[in-house]
């Protein structure tokens, strides 16, 4: 019997060789040819994103490409088939196909080399192999059920992929979670109502540069950044037709018609294809500024794209610009003669401008170059606020330090959904901006659900990869473009209000969002902001020691707490973000008592950042604000309290899913964002109860319900 099955195996084998044979021999060319399309697609697109700024520039790149893979797949039949004895290149070219296609994935989902990468991957040039083999043997070897019933099992599984890599995406529903725990009432605010309409002034627009009727001479940036000598160096010389000695000064301005002595807002772009003249990408914020009685000037950094550790560059670019502008702003005859206030400047920039703009403000102040005093600096403008939209941090370090800077006015605006610059890393450059109480200054950060990072420039859009990996990115759940834009008019605008004109009128949207909220578009809003008044008691900067506190004589004490810590925050990157905070983890109830002198608190507002970090909960779908019961404590023991809810909106710990995969294996990324809760000493008044409030010694934050979450920033503001 055993002899009998023995002899069975080899008939059985060869019937499978055969039966394979029959109906797929032949098939490897085909393999090779698809192998080498799945290879020209993924590569060239990758190329095209670099390289070429249309579809037919995309279509040459890929043609290239494939043209090249049938020349590999050619060659390495004539060299390995006499060597082998066997025609292994079929298999080559999936094992390349399979490489191209998993980098396309990895990107495009933003991780690592994970496991449902290569599963997706895998899927995708299944279903793809599966389909061209099953056909050739339909066709050339005629209709046999099994391969028809492959044939048609892959057409639809190849055209349900290719719907969901060119589709937009899947609608999300997670900020509906987040928005169904609050209510607004719509509220007329006569004040804000004007900033929600266009201004009152026709817009000019003047483009100056080469070729324009304001033609500047160059700036010399050669010792600043060097162009590479690999391909992309090669390409960027070529495209642009100069230099880093003499680039050119080339901007756009909108301005007010009829309006002289105008302040003025210079914004600059980030890193993009220098094919895409994104300086003209403002346009939404040039316009509606100006029609509100601003000038406001777009520069053009193409020159400092395609290249790294640039940013000083882009800085002294910037510097350049603003010169230029005041230049003709003293010229008699010049359009733009008495159009600008030059002691009413701000800067703002996007991406790698939007870290620029600090750069470049500290620059202003200084009298050489950081990283060669031989180069001396002469700007000295009177520039009295910054505005960072999804900015990077510490790409470049003057002498290797991170900027920091003080008294000076801070917007910064970012988008939770952003895949360019993924994490807030902003709010390293936030916490690094200090107050000498010298003066008026307000720092206001706000971190926008559904927003991303392209359309905040009208000519990046809503794709923040492109080439082969933005086929993977979900689209569909972005806030449409033109909300993300009102969002940064809006906010701009009011700051701009504020720091240049000292109208106060919509000072609070830079504090509290809510006595908007009804007024913006609906999405999930996490606001931190900090005035120049503010007396700090304790923002665990100054030891590892978890009872001490900043001010003298103050510490601090948990209680209830199955973990307490004092961490350097990640939220923007372990590199990038530069504050320690408290963190606590409870399992029942917990409270947070802060012991300080006897300290005044009478007409002031009692501040602090917290942010909600149970993740436990959000995963199991438990979504509720965060509260908390604070009470003060004077120095005779009489207390009064109010509840944390009553006063702000502490949303649980952001999920965002940007891409496609996220929503296919349901694994969302989980967004921190501290958010300030501002509580004046008036609210408590209104409690019942006797207390002194010129004699305050204790603060006590109680949570009744199991969490965690971190607190920073615990202090003061005098108001």
């Amino acid at each position: 019997m055993t002899e009998q099955l023995a002899c069975k195996r080899p008939s059985l084998r060869k019937r499978f060789a055969g039966w394979i044979a029959d109906r797929f021999y032949g098939c490897g060319k085909v393999v090779c040819h698809v192998a080498a399309a799945v290879v020209a697609v993924t590569a060239g697109l990758e190329l095209m994103s670099l390289y070429f700024p249309s579809q037919i520039g995309g279509a040459l790149m890929v043609l290239a490409v494939f043209t090249v893979s049938e020349l590999a797949v050619f060659l390495l039949k004539r060299i390995l088939r006499p060597i082998l004895r066997i025609n292994i290149v079929p298999l080559l070219s999936l094992v390349a196909a399979y490489g191209f296609a998993a980098f396309a994935v990895k990107y495009g989902a933003g991780e690592g080399w994970t496991w449902r990468v290569f599963l997706v991957t895998g899927v995708i040039l299944a279903s793809a192999f599966l389909l061209v083999i099953s056909l050739w043997s339909v066709f050339n070897r005629g209709w046999r059920w099994l391969t028809g019933g492959f044939a048609c099992m892959s057409f639809v599984l190849s055209a349900a992929l290719i719907l969901l890599i060119t589709g937009d995406g899947f609608a999300d529903d997670t900020l509906e979670h987040y928005l169904a725990l609050t209510e607004h009432e719509q509220e007329s605010e006569d004040a804000f109502d004007s900033s929600l309409r266009d201004g009152q002034y026709d817009v000019l627009v003047l483009d100056y540069g080469p070729g324009e009727e304001l033609e500047p001479a160059a700036v010399n940036l050669a010792s600043y950044m060097v162009r590479s000598d690999d391909l992309t160096g090669l390409y960027v010389d070529a495209y642009m037709e100069f230099d880093l000695t003499e680039v050119p000064v080339r901007g756009r301005v909108w301005y007010p018609d009829g309006a002289y002595h105008c302040p003025v807002l210079f914004i600059a772009h980030g890193n993009h294809e220098i094919t895409t003249p994104s300086y003209l990408g403002y346009d939404y914020l040039g316009e509606y500024l100006a029609s509100h009685g601003y000038v406001v000037v777009s520069v053009d950094q193409n020159a400092c794209n395609m290249l790294s550790g640039e940013n000083d560059a882009r800085a002294v670019l910037l510097l350049e610009h603003i010169q230029q502008i005041l230049v003709y702003n003293e010229r008699e005859g010049n359009p733009l003669y008495g159009l600008v206030d030059r002691n009413n400047i701000a800067i703002a920039g996007h991406s790698r401008g939007g870290e620029m703009v600090a750069t470049a403000y500290l620059f202003n102040d200084y009298d050489h170059y950081p990283e060669n005093a031989v180069i001396r600096f002469q700007y000295g403008f009177s520039i009295k606020s910054i505005i960072a939209i999804a900015p990077t941090v510490n790409q470049y370090k003057p002498a290797d330090h991170s900027v920091a800077l003080e008294d000076v006015n801070y917007l910064l605006l970012h988008g939770a959904s952003d895949r360019d610059v993924t994490k807030f890393m902003g709010m390293s450059q936030y916490e690094n901006i200090d107050f000498t109480g010298a003066g008026d200054f307000i720092k206001s950060a706000l971190y926008i659900g559904g927003a991303n990072h392209g359309q905040f420039n009208s000519l990046w859009g809503e794709y923040d990869s492109t080439g082969m990996e933005s086929p993977l990115l979900n689209v569909e759940s972005l806030l449409p473009e033109k909300d993300q834009q009102t969002i940064a008019k809006l906010f701009v605008k009011v700051f701009l209000d504020v720091t240049l004109l000292g109208d106060e009128s919509c000072r609070s949207l830079l504090t509290d969002w809510e006595d908007y909220a009804a007024q913006l578009p609906e999405t999930v809003y996490v606001q931190c902001h900090e005035e120049s008044d503010f007396m700090v008691i304790a923002d665990f900067e100054e030891d590892s020691e978890v009872t001490t506190a900043t001010m003298d004589g103050a510490s601090l004490y948990a209680g209830g707490v199955s973990y307490w810590t004092e961490e350097l925050m990640d939220f923007a990157g372990s590199s990038a973000y530069d504050t320690h905070a408290l963190r606590l983890r409870w399992n029942k109830a917990a409270n947070l008592l802060i012991r300080m002198p006897r300290t005044d608190m009478n007409d002031a507002a009692l501040t602090f950042d917290i942010c909600d970090l149970d993740m436990d909960s959000v995963e199991n779908g438990d979504y509720d604000l965060l509260n908390a019961t604070i009470t003060l404590m004077d120095a005779n023991g009489n207390t009064v309290e109010t509840q944390l809810s009553d006063h702000a909106i502490i949303y649980p710990l952001l999920m965002v899913k940007t891409d496609k995969l996220d929503y296919l294996f349901d694994t969302p990324v989980k967004k921190p964002a501290f958010a300030t809760v501002s509580i004046h000493i008036d609210e408590f008044r209104a409690q019942k109860g006797e207390i002194d409030f010129t004699k305050i010694t204790l603060i006590k934050i109680a949570f009744d319900e199991a969490g965690e979450v971190a607190i920073d920033n615990i202090g003061i503001t005098y108001q």
